[in-house]
C-alpha cells in the first residue's frame, strides 16, 4: 500500500533519509508529504521510529471530483471495510483545499464521512474506536487518508513540560540534526540551547530511544489487535556524553536538565550556564544551534549575526550549523555554506546553514 509521512515543509530530505535507512522505497515527494511503499505491518514501526516526521498516513483513495456526487463515489470506492470496522467513529481531522471547484471544507468533511460510513455498512452503535481522516483537494484531485498517528503528533514526545520563548518543535530539531550529516560518535554542541531540544533529540537519536510510552490511533483498531509495541531496554544503552548545551539564562539550563531527565537522556547530555561570549575553544565537534533572532525574539542586537561569526573561531575544525531568517549570511560571514535549506519554522521562513569543516 501507499503510505505518507507528513513533515515540516522544507525538511522532506530528513524524512526521506530515515525512510531509506529503513529500506522503504520513496514514491513521490511534495511539500511536507513523502509518499512511499509499505505494508500494514509497517505502521507500528514507522510511528515508533520516525524522528523527523509528524504523522504516518495510509492513502486510501485518489480521484478527480468536481461535484459532491463525485466526491462521494470516489471516497466510497476505496476498500475502507478492509481497515475500518463497522462500529467506528470517524473524525475528519483536516480538509485542505487548493484551486478546486469544491471548496466548502465542512461540506467536504461531511460527504467523506458519509461515504465511509456507508461503505463499512455502519449500523451498530459506535464502540469508541476513533479513525482520523485527512482529505486533500488540489486542482480537483482528491486524496483521502487514514491517520495512524492520532491526535498527538509524533512531535509530542512528552518530555517538554516547559520551554524557552521560541523553541524548536522536536521533529524539526531531529530533522535538522539528520540533514546536517551528524556522526553520532562526534560530540554535538548547542551554544544557544534554550530548553535543550536539539541536544536531547541528538541523545535520543544516538541512544536509539523510540517514540514509545504513548498511544497511537492505530493501536485501538481491531485490525491491529495482534500488534505488539516495541519497548526500549534502558539497561543496554551506552553511558557516554553525546551532546553539550550552553545558555546564558540559568532558568533555561534548569528547564533543559529537567527535560533531559524526563526524556531519559540525562546521563548523556550536559547543560551548562555560560553565555556565548564566554565560550572557550572547541575542536572537531558538530554544532547545531538555533540562535535568538529578532523576528521571534525582541531585543536582539542589530549586529548579532556579525557577532555570530565568532562561532567559526570558537569551534575549530568543526561542522557549524545554525538557523537564521537572514538569506544573506554567507555574504556577512564571507564564507560559502556547503548546504543551505529553507523551511518553515512556526510560520516563519527560516534558513538552515551548514558550514562543514
Amino acid at each position: 500500500m501507499e503510505l505518507v509521512a507528513l513533515c515540516t515543509s522544507g525538511l522532506e530530505g530528513a524524512v526521506c533519509k530515515e525512510l531509506k535507512d529503513m529500506n522503504f522505497k520513496i514514491l513521490k515527494v511534495t511539500a511536507g508529504h513523502i509518499h512511499f511503499a509499505g505494508e500494514l505491518s509497517d505502521v507500528a514501526k514507522l510511528n515508533l521510529m520516525l524522528r523527523s516526521a509528524e504523522r504516518v498516513l495510509i492513502k486510501m483513495a485518489e480521484f478527480e471530483a468536481k461535484t459532491f456526487d463525485e466526491l462521494f463515489e470516489g471516497t466510497f470506492s476505496a476498500d475502507w471495510q478492509d481497515l475500518v470496522h463497522d462500529r467506528a467513529t470517524l473524525i475528519v481531522e483536516k480538509v485542505k483545499v487548493r484551486n478546486s471547484k469544491l471548496s466548502a471544507t465542512g461540506a467536504i468533511a461531511s460527504v467523506v464521512k458519509k461515504a465511509v460510513y456507508e461503505k463499512i455498512e455502519s449500523k451498530n452503535e459506535p464502540d469508541g474506536t476513533v479513525y482520523p481522516l485527512y482529505a486533500y483537494l488540489k486542482n480537483d484531485i482528491v486524496s483521502v487518508f487514514l491517520d495512524t498517528t492520532g491526535s498527538r503528533a509524533l512531535s509530542k514526545r512528552g518530555y517538554r513540560l516547559k520551554t524557552s520563548i521560541a523553541p524548536l518543535r522536536e521533529t524539526i530539531a531531529a530533522g535538522l540534526i539528520i540533514v546536517s550529516g551528524w556522526n553520532t560518535q562526534r560530540l554535538l554542541v548547542d551554544p544557544f540551547c534554550g530548553s535543550g531540544t536539539i541536544c536531547i533529540e541528538a541523545a535520543r537519536m544516538a541512544l536509539g530511544i523510540l517514540n514509545d510510552g504513548r498511544e497511537f490511533a492505530f493501536q485501538s483498531w481491531p485490525i491491529f489487535k495482534d500488534v505488539r509495541m516495541e519497548k526500549v531496554d534502558t539497561k543496554k544503552r551506552e553511558n557516554r556524553l553525546v551532546s553539550l548545551g550552553f545558555d546564558k539564562d540559568p532558568s533555561m539550563v534548569s528547564i533543559a536538565r529537567e527535560n533531559a531527565l524526563r526524556a531519559g537522556v540525562n546521563d548523556s547530555v550536559r547543560f551548562l550556564n555560560k553565555a556565548f561570549e564566554e565560550l572557550e575553544s572547541f575542536k572537531n565537534v558538530h554544532v547545531v544551534t538555533n540562535p535568538p533572532y529578532g523576528l521571534r525574539i525582541k531585543n536582539v542586537d542589530e549586529d548579532f549575526h556579525s557577532h555570530l561569526a565568532r562561532l567559526f573561531d570558537i569551534f575549530e575544525d568543526s561542522t557549524v550549523c545554525f538557523l537564521s531568517p537572514a538569506a544573506d549570511l554567507e555574504r556577512v560571514f564571507k564564507r560559502k555554506a556547503s548546504k543551505k535549506i529553507k523551511f518553515q519554522n512556526s510560520g516563519v521562513w527560516t534558513y538552515f546553514y551548514i558550514f562543514e569543516s
